[in-house]
Formats: C-alpha cells, structure tokens, sequence
C-alpha cells in the first residue's frame, strides 16, 4: 500500500491512498467541513493524475469528519482585486476537468454538505452515493453571483431546463434523499450504512473488467447521437475482444463459473 500525503500552504490536507487497485482521495479539513483553498482543489487533480499512474480501477472521492465539501474557502476572497476569470478558468475548472476526465470510474461518498464546489465535485463524479440526510446545493443568488463548478452543465442534463433554473434561482438546497428522488445522485441510503454500502459498490467496479469499464465511459461522454454510439460500441468491441479480460470472460461463461477479471 501507498499513501500520498500532501499539505498546502494553509494547511489544507488531501489525503491519498491506493490499496488494492482503490485510490481513496479524502478531504481532510474537517474543522471548515472540507471548504478548501486553490491549493486545495489543485491537490484533489494531482492525486486523480497519480491514481491513472498508479494502476488503481476506481477513485473514490469523500470527505471527512460527516462533511463531504462545502465549497471554497472564502475567507481571503478580495471581489475587488481577485482575477476571478483567471481562478475559475485556469484553476478551479482544470481541477474539475481532470476528475470528468479521468479514464477509470470515480465515485463520491457524500455526507454532510455538499455545496458550491464540492456540489460540482460531486457531480463530476460518475456515480454519487448519498447519505440521506446530506445537504447539496449551490446558493450562489444568497451572494450575488452565478452557480459554478458546472452546476449549470448538471442541473440541466439531470433535471432538465426548468427544474435547474427552479433550483438557481432560488437557492434552494436538498436533501440526499431528496436529491436522489428527482435523479440528480444514484443513490441515497441512511448515514450509517453510507460506507458499507460504497464499498460494496467499489468492490464490484475493482473486480469488474476495467478496460471495458475505460471504453463505456468514453462511449458516454462523446456518443451524442445514436449513430455516433453504434459506432464507438462497435470500434471498442473489436479491441477488447483482444483484452485478458474478454477472453476470462467468454471462457468463464462458457464454463459456466464466474470469471476472475485483472483489469487487462
């Protein structure tokens, strides 16, 4: 086993460790329910980035202390001096593009808060797991300003136009359950049995057939019409059926056992 740790300059703690093929990445400023720094943010990508290198076949993303984010820190925000056009576009959203981007299956463990950036963290997630009595949202209206983090992007393609502009024009926040009801997060389960139930989910993505899993999120992220799909099924189909996996796999069901998948 590896652990990564890394301490900013303010203090800020993410802590990454890879076990087992599972990089769990944790927010650790429990005091401030996770609200983090720049610099903060900036070390949730570099651990993404050392998760692909490291050979792990799923993140997971959570915070600490019965908080999963509650935003950036604001405490040193100046809005008459800060180039916030330079912080969100070459800062806080590459942070954001790396954890969407990421090759192998990420997923949040959300309890607590989830606001503002840890809300679009969330979402940049593939899969959301919820406490139910988790708090998600981004009430940027109670401050004068527009939702980031690509809360726009999410609330529209989940919720469709007119439930997204409902929910940013008034700021409202929900529920876990509730969250997971209207379909903006897969899942919400009581507080307690949060992490079991995340693991057994994990255990399942890390004992899957990775390379299959890699191709199935870029056929989701670029098919945009039916025949663009079709196309990306049918050019993966072709390479994995070149893969260690595929070929346990027809096996094990021609067997008639289970099949024991290694991520090649």
């Amino acid at each position: 086993m590896t652990t990564i740790e890394k301490v900013g300059a303010q203090s800020e703690s993410i802590i990454a460790v890879h076990d087992a093929g599972l990089t769990t990445i944790t927010m650790n400023r429990p005091r401030k329910k996770n609200s983090l720094t720049i610099e903060g943010m900036q070390e949730i990508a570099a651990a993404v980035k050392e998760a692909r290198s490291s050979g792990s076949r799923a993140i997971l993303i959570r915070g600490s202390g019965g908080s999963f984010c509650a935003g950036r820190d604001l405490s040193d925000v100046d809005p008459k001096n800060d180039d916030t056009l330079h912080v969100l576009r070459d800062q806080i959203n590459p942070v954001l593009a790396a954890v969407r981007q990421c090759p192998i299956p990420t997923v949040a463990q959300i309890e607590g808060p989830a606001l503002g950036f840890g809300f679009g963290l969330a979402l940049s997630c593939d899969i959301a797991y919820v406490a139910e009595t988790a708090l998600l949202g981004s009430p940027f209206r109670n401050i004068g300003l527009v939702m980031d983090s690509g809360g726009h992007y999410e609330l529209r393609e989940r919720l469709g136009r007119a439930r997204a502009a409902e929910l940013i024009f008034t700021g409202r926040l929900f529920s876990g359950l509730e969250a997971a009801r209207i379909g903006l997060v897969n899942r919400a389960v009581a507080a307690p049995d949060l992490e079991s139930v995340s693991n057994k989910l994990l255990a399942s993505i890390i004992s899957g057939p990775t390379q299959a899993f890699k191709a199935s999120k870029k056929i989701l992220d670029e098919g945009h019409t039916y025949e663009q799909t079709v196309e990306l099924e049918a050019i993966a189909q072709a390479a994995l059926m070149h893969t260690r996996d595929a070929a346990e796999g027809l096996q094990a069901f021609q067997e008639k056992r289970k099949p024991t998948f290694v991520g090649r």
